[in-house]
């Protein structure tokens, strides 16, 4: 009888116990804490960057902000039951869960408001925010020391419930905080919101770039550009030494080594290449849509009989098909039942803005963890077609879509079925990103690691792959063919007495073969002082249309020997779809030769 007396009692007292866990304070901050880390981790921050970097992205807004706000939600439900069940399981266990969570939510909120000055733009590069030990040390330590902290007070207070100081404010810190930070990060995103203009990047998934009709040459006369991303001219140099055989497989092309771009990025290069309009500090959108309501190559080509072939990357070069349709002749419709959105796949909208939140809420030391393998291109994804479309050209230029065109025109030959003149601008990742697979196009017995000028040479191979199709087609002689890098490698610029300093020249590589060249290896020209500026001209010359009003051409400079002053500007990426000019570098004579290069006072 005592038996059962006593072990009621401590029946009573055990249900008596976890019931007293479960009141209204346990679950209001059970609550409170899953909301808030969840919409930070899920909603506030990786939406935050969006509306920031919308020209980044190739999905509208409204595709984002729902699927992000599910993914929120699930993870607060799921944050709450499991608080709830760790609850049910050992008070203990559920305080030290609960209170770490917390912590990094602290930890995350703190680096994210006051402490991301280091964050880079996504160029494809690996991003060093390591380079500093000690801010690397201290910061890592007080992001360890915010995120344990909650955990050892809380543990203390639970210890010594009587004491004031650490039970401070009756254990109501912690969901006073968390609604302090949900409703701040309301307020900032919602402002955002509201005041955001998503109507300036404009979506078009039904419209695409077609390769179909740049496979037409014409038997009179081309103008065949190859745009090879980074074809940094140190690398070209490398290469050449490197396979000798280039110098064959480059017939009647002249190598010019003293050539330079006007900027270090693929934006606003390009663009400019292509438009003539330069770069100003603007946003994104509004120079895009100003360079191509311009007096653009492509609208000089078109009015003089020429057919123009734009195979180019939306994410850098125009933000809407729109602006090309009455300037380019292979733009395709495709039916919207074709266009399906990419949520929670590989590369998906859900995971890459996860990662890029984590990367910002994250602390130096594990940033780049966050982010590896992501490049400017990092939405490409984004957008799926349900059908096989072999023809569209992806929005994004990389790797990728370097094989997808590779592949195309090897099942799909060339022609010389063009009744009109072709101009033809194909924008290849080149040496931007080191991938085993484009060297593989070239030798399937490499090594890692894989080195920057091993890429550009398999990715050449697609352009000599081009030209041997031309030969046989024998539309090769009578082309002009032009092969350029947007810009070389990054720079890397020095401070010195509040002088900036190039630690390097930064040299662009361009290749030329003019149409009836001689049949001959590949010559090399390291006098002509030569420039990107020049390009828009040089078409023009090439076509034989009146270039005057773009400048000087490549041959106006070579022909006549002249020593123009040449520029280089380098930029800071101040997010918004902007860039701020940094330094610009005027170069006189040589450009290889570093006492050439002078700072231009700002």
């Amino acid at each position: 009888m005592n038996k059962d007396k006593s072990k009621e009692k401590k029946n009573i007292k055990a249900n008596t116990g976890i019931k007293s866990r479960f009141n209204k304070k346990n679950e209001l901050t059970m609550l409170l804490i899953s909301l808030a880390f969840s919409f930070t981790l899920f909603f506030f921050a990786p939406l935050d960057v969006f509306i920031g970097n919308q020209k980044d992205f190739i999905v509208g807004f409204g595709r984002v902000f729902l699927p992000m706000l599910i993914t929120a939600s699930l993870s607060a439900a799921a944050l709450f039951v499991i608080q709830n069940l760790l609850l049910l399981i050992h008070e203990i266990a559920y305080l030290i869960f609960s209170r770490f969570v917390f912590g990094l939510l602290l930890a995350g909120y703190v680096q994210m408001l006051f402490l991301n000055g280091k964050m880079t733009s996504f160029t494809g590069d690996a991003h060093h925010y390591t380079d500093n030990k000690v801010t690397t040390t201290l910061n890592m330590a007080l992001f360890v020391t915010l995120t344990f902290l909650p955990v050892f007070l809380s543990l203390i207070a639970k210890c010594r419930p009587d004491s004031k100081i650490f039970n401070f404010s009756g254990g109501k810190l912690v969901p006073y905080m968390c609604t302090l930070f949900f409703l701040m990060q309301l307020a900032g995103t919602g402002t955002s919101m509201i005041s955001a203009d998503f109507g300036k990047y404009k979506k078009n998934y039904t419209s695409y770039l077609s390769y179909e009709p740049a496979m037409s040459l014409s038997k009179d006369e081309n103008i065949i550009v190859f745009l090879v991303d980074r074809m940094d001219g140190d690398w070209m140099d490398e290469a050449v030494e490197r396979y000798p055989e280039l110098k064959e497989k480059f017939e009647g092309f002249t190598y010019y080594r003293n050539n330079i771009s006007h900027n270090t990025q693929t934006f606003p290069s390009v663009p400019q290449m292509l438009t003539n309009y330069m770069y100003e500090g603007t946003e994104w959108a509004d120079y895009v849509s100003k360079a191509w309501d311009g007096d653009t190559v492509p609208k000089n080509l078109k009015e003089n009989g020429y057919n123009v072939n734009l195979l180019i990357d939306n994410l850098t070069t125009y933000s809407s098909v729109a602006q090309l349709k009455e300037q380019c002749d292979n733009i395709r419709q495709c039916s919207e039942d074709n266009v399906d959105f990419n949520y929670t796949g590989k590369g998906g909208i859900v995971p890459s803005l996860t990662r890029i939140s984590l990367a910002k809420l994250s602390p130096y030391a594990v940033k780049s963890l966050c982010t590896v393998g992501m490049g400017a291109n990092l939405s490409s994804d984004f957008v799926t077609y349900k059908n096989d479309m072999q023809d569209r050209m992806p929005m994004a230029t990389d790797v990728d879509s370097d094989l997808k065109f590779n592949e195309y025109i090897r099942n799909h030959p060339l022609n010389a079925d063009s009744e009109n003149k072709v101009f033809t601008y194909t924008h290849l990742n080149g040496a931007h990103n080191r991938s085993w697979r484009l060297v593989s196009l070239f030798d399937e017995t490499g090594t890692e690691p894989i080195e920057r000028v091993e890429t550009l040479r398999g990715d050449l191979e697609i352009v000599f792959y081009y030209m041997e199709q031309m030969k046989e087609l024998g539309v090769y002689d009578n082309s002009t063919i032009i092969i350029l890098g947007d810009h070389g490698r990054p720079p890397v610029e020095i401070e010195q007495e509040d002088d900036m300093y190039l630690s390097s020249p930064i040299m662009t590589s361009l290749l030329v073969k003019s149409a009836n060249a001689d049949s001959i290896p590949m010559q090399i020209n390291s006098e002509a002082e030569l420039t990107n500026d020049f390009f828009p001209a040089s078409i023009l010359d090439y076509a034989g249309i009146d270039h005057k009003k773009f400048g000087y051409s490549y041959n106006d400079v070579i022909t006549q020997k002249l020593h123009p002053d040449r520029y280089l500007q380098t930029y800071d990426f101040k997010g918004y779809g902007r860039l701020e000019a940094k330094t610009l570098y005027k170069i006189t004579g040589d450009a290889r030769n570093f006492e050439n290069w002078k700072a231009e006072d700002k």
